[in-house]
């Protein structure tokens, strides 16, 4: 909710690194473009994109985005349960207008507003409870933040950040490039084996193997790591960091599932490092890894942001009578590995 660059790819973007400022638009790719630019924040502008997606709809409609959104919202306008909640927000539609998408964008960004969790040890810790934090989760942070460990260098809090733990900016980190048996869109490279990341975007042959910096908050109740969740625990994401040629070269996918087996070509990729990637200053010792390790599992993490927190927030029914998606919340965490 508070990032200024949305997606993996950064595909989504406020030109000003402020999802809050629309002042110098939002880029999005063709044919949106900064067409989005009216929304107040980046995540309502985000709003109108998943409908469009045909991969992520799984469906086809025939028709440009605007006609796609204009069938999605008469649909939804037809369905007085949710014409009469949207009257209630918007004093428009109470009015008699019709609904527009901007609405349901709307909706949407102010539900996700709603999904932040952001009250973790190290939040309590900033507000003066000093007993917050465990020993080793402050010894933890202090290896994160330090020169040797170099993590604080992307996985930034200020500024722009939001305390999110990301730079937000597209970085090279030679993580493996699993390949899907049953892809549902055509990977790139000779071999179709390989994700060029942001050069997917921007067509820039220098960004290619760039994917942003993920942020870590709650990190640990992710079932897999990194953009293609090569890895399936926390500790294996955090190591990859600290060697990433080495990891790469023996990299095994038996913690995968039969269609993630197939792992495309490294090298090219890991002549592109990041250069704190590429070559740290020094070694970490395994107990000052566990520190780290304990850092981001723990301090960084809202117990409210937990799987079975959040499933208290699935309605049993909506109003256009329509199955709701049932999510799989079982699925061991990365952070117990």
């Amino acid at each position: 909710a508070f990032f200024p660059r949305l997606m993996w790819d950064a595909r989504f973007a406020s030109a000003t690194i402020d999802p809050f400022d629309n002042g110098r638009g939002f880029n999005f790719p063709p044919p949106d473009g900064q067409t989005l630019s009216h929304m107040q924040h980046l995540l309502g502008a985000q709003g109108f994109t998943p409908i469009i997606n045909r991969f992520e709809m799984a469906g086809g409609f025939d028709g440009d985005h605007e006609t796609m959104r204009a069938e999605v919202t008469r649909r939804v306008d037809d369905i007085p349960e949710y014409r009469k909640r949207f009257a209630e927000v918007f004093p428009e539609i109470a009015e008699g207008a019709p609904l527009r998408f901007e609405h349901i964008a709307r909706g949407l960004a102010e539900f996700q507003f709603t999904l932040v969790r952001a009250d973790a040890p190290i939040d309590q810790f900033a507000r003066g409870d000093t007993e917050a934090m465990t020993p080793d989760q402050k010894r933890g942070a202090i290896l994160f933040f330090s020169i040797r460990s170099k993590c604080g260098e992307c996985h930034i809090v200020k500024g722009f950040a939001n305390e999110m733990f990301s730079d937000f900016e597209p970085h090279v980190l030679g993580v493996p490039q699993v390949v899907p048996t049953n892809g549902i869109q055509p990977f790139d490279g000779p071999g179709a084996d390989e994700d060029y990341g942001l050069e997917q975007q921007s067509g820039r042959e220098q960004d290619r193997y760039k994917f942003r910096t993920h942020p870590l908050r709650n990190a640990a109740y992710q079932p897999f790591y990194m953009h293609n969740g090569a890895y399936r625990c926390l500790s294996d994401a955090i190591r990859h960091h600290l060697d990433a040629q080495e990891r790469v070269r023996n990299y095994r996918t038996d913690h995968l599932p039969a269609t993630l087996q197939k792992v495309g070509p490294s090298e090219a990729v890991l002549q592109r490092l990041h250069p704190f990637i590429h070559s740290p200053d020094e070694e970490l010792t395994d107990e000052q890894v566990d520190l780290i390790l304990t850092f981001v599992r723990d301090a960084l993490t809202d117990p409210d942001a937990a799987p079975e927190a959040l499933r208290s927030l699935v309605p049993a029914a909506v109003p256009s009578g329509l199955l709701v998606h049932y999510f799989d919340f079982s699925a061991t965490t990365g952070g117990a590995c």
